[in-house]
């Protein structure tokens, strides 16, 4: 992809990095962090602050410790874990805005961040907050599209229900460009490695997990991290019948060296970790 389908990509805005996330980030390269400055960097935005604290509260983020500030946040949860957090807060706030809402892609959005998370723990190859990163854009270019293109819903459905072509060959095929395009510029955008950009924009090339030809391992692995991720997202939140991993399932397996087998074992002891979490914390409320 040559031009990474630039043709129609220049009426999309690709949402500019919020000015205190830079801030954070930068402060987070200090040799010595100190954690006040996080907290208080943090604590400046109020609606932020709620909703990291809201999230950082979730059955599956959630330590067993109620999380009631940001400067606990920092000293239970870490560094990495609460800067992945403020992604996911200030991503879906500047994609969407005050608009329409898209709560189920942020739901799958989020479970596939958790999953590539602990599956990183699991398979190693990735660290795992960068398997989260990962997870949380991957896919931040399909609101953009939604919003952009009128008939791309339709688009959306059947690169979701074709068992054979890449999803974003339908893309392109329909519009010009793909939610991966998207997703790999909003990621230079927003200072992600490079890694998690060329990972993003090959994510549904699953030929490359088997030869990884001009791109790195890391990417690759990701790729594979991520696709059994929103395999495990997507039948735990019981969505649509999963055409992804059945066509990188095989790829998967060379690209991670594991047995598809113990891929499947391994997929199905996190969507029961997952299950049974949310149980418990149903039982409690």
């Amino acid at each position: 992809m040559n031009d990474i389908g630039m043709k129609k990509i220049e009426g999309i805005h690709i949402p500019a990095c919020p000015v205190i996330l830079t801030q954070l980030i930068d402060e987070l390269k200090h040799s010595i962090t100190n954690s006040k400055k996080i907290a208080a960097l943090v604590g400046q935005d109020v609606g932020l602050s709620s909703i990291v604290i809201r999230t950082a509260n979730s059955p599956l983020i959630g330590c067993g410790r109620r999380i009631d500030s940001i400067a606990n946040a920092v000293k239970i949860l870490g560094f990495d874990t609460l800067t992945n957090l403020v992604r996911e807060a200030l991503l879906q706030n500047s994609i969407l805005g005050n608009g329409v809402g898209f709560e189920r892609f942020w739901d799958s959005s989020r479970y596939t961040a958790i999953a590539g998370k602990r599956l990183a723990g699991v398979v190693g190859k990735v660290h795992p907050d960068t398997a989260y990163t990962f997870g949380l854009f991957h896919d931040c270019g399909i609101p953009l599209l939604i919003q952009r293109f009128p008939e791309y819903k339709k688009v959306l459905q059947q690169a979701n229900q074709d068992t054979e072509r890449a999803f974003t060959e339908i893309e392109e095929e329909a519009i010009d460009t793909s939610h991966a395009v998207l997703g790999y510029y909003l990621a230079r955008t927003w200072g992600l490695s490079d890694a998690i950009a060329q990972g993003i924009l090959n994510h549904h090339d699953y030929k490359l997990l088997g030869n990884p030809l001009n791109i790195d391992s890391e990417s690759c692995h990701l790729i594979a991290v991520n696709v059994m991720a929103e395999h495990i997202a997507r039948t735990h939140l019981r969505t649509e019948t999963d055409m992804e991993w059945q066509k990188a399932r095989g790829a998967v397996s060379i690209s991670l060296g594991y047995l598809a087998s113990d891929l499947d074992d391994i997929v199905a002891d996190i969507i029961y970790q997952f299950d049974e979490t949310l149980a418990r914390h149903e039982d409690l409320e």
